[in-house]
């Protein structure tokens, strides 16, 4: 697990009047709103007597320790001691750790890690589509998976399963196309061109406006950010309509991975399609659960020589060393 990154906690709008309990690489967090209404999180340990933060209240931009009611501020700070008296300044030295924070695409994001600000990695700027709200409609998914967050981020980014583990994907050849690879300065990347024909039978069924208007060839681009743990998989078909999947993994331990998810589409906008498609890619996810929460060793072998690659494994032979080089760059709890 990648220290000194950042991570999604949770959703902006679970954050409200009352402290919320997180877990992230191991450890315990509690995550709250200051009195100006910003997002903070601390460790949910208290440097008193070990209570727990995040099952505390809020008073007055602080959350307050349920064991004994001393009060920490967004900056890990005490603030107040009760039993002591108001009279009593907390001592520097009373206070717990505080971590970055930003919000950004609806979900609070924490930097776990000790780099002072101008040393921090960027989060990249995916999902830009996010803000045009009038081209396209978004949904949001969590799903929780019982395998190691990299495993779980190179099968998303593994295309020669489809054929055989997704009923989406029963029509694909076996024999799959080799496409080139790009590393990034976050990540990878790979683009992938179909040139089929359109069928005219299914416009209905997708938005005829859209269909009317179609590509001589369909477009899926693959890419991947270490930094945040983000995989985004964004299709323009040759019948004109188009989606964005958005996945980012937030490691709870070892071997459970909390998957955040946002999913755009340019077609069938209407809120009545929502649950519809939040079901259809929820299915995917539990089809690649079937195989992922199986795969031994449930931790991915230290090294790249440990398996066998081929040339269809090019983008998770990307993802594994790019993934390697920022542990070594950024630091990592050794697990092992």
């Amino acid at each position: 697990m990648i220290i000194n990154n950042w991570y999604v906690a949770c959703e902006s709008a679970e954050v409200g009047e009352e402290p919320l309990a997180v877990r992230m690489l191991g450890c315990d967090f509690v995550v709250f709103r200051d009195a100006q209404g910003r997002a903070a999180c601390l460790s949910a340990v208290c440097c008193h007597r070990g209570g727990d933060l995040s099952a505390g209240r809020r008073r007055g931009g602080c959350v307050q320790c349920p064991y004994h009611g001393w009060e920490f501020d967004a900056d890990g700070r005490c603030t107040r001691m009760p039993p002591l008296g108001d009279e009593v300044r907390p001592p520097k030295r009373a206070r717990v750790d505080a971590y970055p924070v930003q919000e950004r695409l609806g979900y609070v994001w924490v930097f776990l890690g000790d780099l002072p600000e101008d040393e921090r990695p960027q989060l990249p700027a995916f999902l830009a589509q996010y803000e045009d709200g009038a081209t396209w409609r978004a949904v949001r998914l969590r799903r929780d998976w019982r395998a190691n967050w990299a495993r779980v981020h190179e099968n998303l980014l593994d295309t020669s399963h489809l054929y055989l583990v997704h009923s989406f994907g029963r029509h694909l050849p076996s024999k799959m196309k080799i496409w080139p690879t790009e590393r990034t300065a976050w990540g990878g990347r790979v683009v992938q061109r179909f040139g089929s024909k359109p069928n005219r039978e299914s416009i209905t069924a997708v938005n005829a406006a859209q269909a009317a208007s179609t590509r001589e060839e369909s477009v899926v681009e693959l890419e991947f950010s270490i930094i945040g743990l983000m995989h985004q998989n964004t299709q323009q078909m040759i019948s004109g309509y188009d989606q964005v999947i958005w996945n980012c993994l937030t490691p709870v331990e070892p071997g459970l991975t909390r998957n955040f998810g946002i999913h755009l589409r340019n077609f069938q906008k209407e809120e009545r399609h929502d649950a519809t498609m939040l079901k259809t890619i929820q299915a995917g996810l539990e089809e690649d659960a079937v195989v992922v929460e199986r795969l031994r060793p449930p931790l991915p072998p230290a090294g790249a020589t440990e398996e066998l690659w081929m040339a269809t494994d090019a983008m998770e032979r990307l993802y594994r060393d790019q993934a390697l080089s920022f542990r070594r760059r950024l630091g990592e709890i050794d697990v092992r």
